[in-house]
């Protein structure tokens, strides 16, 4: 990002990579619930190793991006709201 980059455009990049991530997670969610129905349909012991660990690991991860890309986003949006007309 240089300085004279449009604050209006880094707003719409970021909420264009805030709306593909939460979409990502809803996936994430998805596979879970389906993972989730498979063990209970056939509870091997590699699904239910991967239902006890990895799954809430990529969960979190993908939290902390949009938490961290939401609070850019905030500093941006005050940026575009304050910059002069």
């Amino acid at each position: 990002m240089s300085d004279h980059d449009d604050p209006f455009d880094i707003v719409e990049r970021l909420l264009a990579e805030q709306q593909m991530k939460l979409h990502e997670l809803g996936e994430l969610v998805g596979e879970y619930r389906r993972l989730i129905a498979d063990v209970r349909e056939q509870p091997t012991i590699d699904r239910v190793r991967l239902a006890r660990g990895l799954p809430g690991t990529r969960y979190r991860i993908n939290i902390e991006y949009i938490r961290q890309n939401w609070l850019k986003l905030e500093v941006e949006l005050a940026r575009a709201f304050d910059a002069p007309k």
